[in-house]
């Protein structure tokens, strides 16, 4: 750069005159191609004979093209147009195999669906590759769960370290969903683990006392229907719990 330069026509031609003897370093640059330098030697009243360059074209980087692909598939996502997103993963994937990565957004596109069983498919897909991930692992965990093979759900929710649980809603939304399959036992655990690693997130004391209410503890309902209100005055279930604490008085 700083040099001088010189521009090609449209036949890829181009000439440059009234240079100083001596060895030139030449640089061929053109957008989306490798540069080429040679050097050509310049004798004084000689011309130079003509030189061929072809020049290659680069390389894509192959996490550029997927990243501007996700953008373009969350845009369509956040328009819940979950098909035309998943059209964009699927291309993802099969130009480039090894962006497992999608599985769980061309799950989430099936759940938008309500194809539950293919959303299953995928993230179970997900955590197999990558059985690391604990978010898809809370994901399988909780989708099963939600559509009733709760024992299923159990199981892959059990491989999961509770202390690597970073929000009181994995918990909550697990419990919820044994209470929906009449479960409350089971789903008494979830919230008890909630309340345990997340005092001061209040939905859990809610859900808690529900269970509590249906056990005929109401000493132990009258305390976490008042935990939950002081926590989440405003929650959408304050208004419940208020009514609940009244009939319990």
């Amino acid at each position: 750069s700083g040099g001088t330069q010189a521009k090609t026509n449209n036949k890829g031609e181009w000439a440059l005159g009234g240079i100083a003897p001596g060895a030139w370093h030449v640089d061929f640059d053109k957008a989306g191609y490798d540069s080429v330098r040679i050097t050509v030697s310049v004798e004084e009243l000689s011309r130079v004979p003509p030189i061929q360059t072809k020049l290659k074209q680069s390389a894509v980087d192959p996490n550029t093209v997927i990243q501007a692909e996700l953008l373009k598939a969350s845009g369509l996502l956040g328009e819940k147009k979950f098909g035309e997103a998943r059209a964009i993963y699927e291309g993802i994937l099969a130009k480039y195999p090894q962006a497992y990565q999608v599985e769980p957004l061309i799950a989430r596109t099936y759940y938008g669906e309500q194809q539950y069983d293919k959303a299953i498919d995928h993230l179970k897909i997900a955590v197999a590759k990558d059985p690391g991930s604990i978010e898809n692992k809370l994901l399988l965990g909780n989708i099963l769960i939600e559509r009733g093979r709760a024992e299923e759900g159990r199981r892959v929710l059990a491989s999961v370290d509770d202390a690597a649980v970073k929000d009181p809603t994995t918990f909550v939304n697990v419990g919820i969903g044994l209470i929906n399959q009449e479960k409350p036992d089971e789903a008494l655990v979830y919230f008890e683990k909630a309340i345990g690693r997340f005092p001061q997130s209040g939905d859990a004391y809610y859900y808690r006392a529900l269970i509590r209410l249906q056990k005929d503890d109401r000493e132990g309902a009258k305390a976490d229907l008042k935990k939950f209100l002081e926590l989440a005055p405003n929650a959408p279930e304050a208004a419940a719990a208020r009514k609940a604490l009244e009939q319990i008085k």
